[in-house]
């Protein structure tokens, strides 16, 4: 029974200590998605800048198309943003 009462009063206590607890940045794998699509700089440069600001993290960057430089101003100045007409 005191085993019980001891456990609770530290888990109360826990609340006003500061704990610390894992947090997501503190995994050294990184996972990003890219909704409408990414271009292969943007996605270099993610890479580049995550290296940079903490080394020894993995970077997975997935999207749902790999674009050419050439199809962001039609996707920017598309009339029908929901279906652009890349030609693919």
């Amino acid at each position: 029974m005191s085993s019980g009462l001891t456990d609770l009063l530290k888990t109360g206590f826990s609340m006003f200590m500061k704990v610390s607890r894992p947090h997501p940045s503190d995994h050294p794998l990184l996972i990003l998605f890219v909704v409408g699509g990414v271009t292969v700089s943007e996605a270099k440069m993610i890479k580049d800048l995550v290296t940079s600001l903490k080394p020894g993290t993995q970077v997975i960057v997935l999207s749902t198309r790999l674009l050419k430089p050439l199809n962001i101003p039609e996707l920017l100045f598309a009339t029908d943003r929901l279906h652009p007409d890349l030609g693919f």
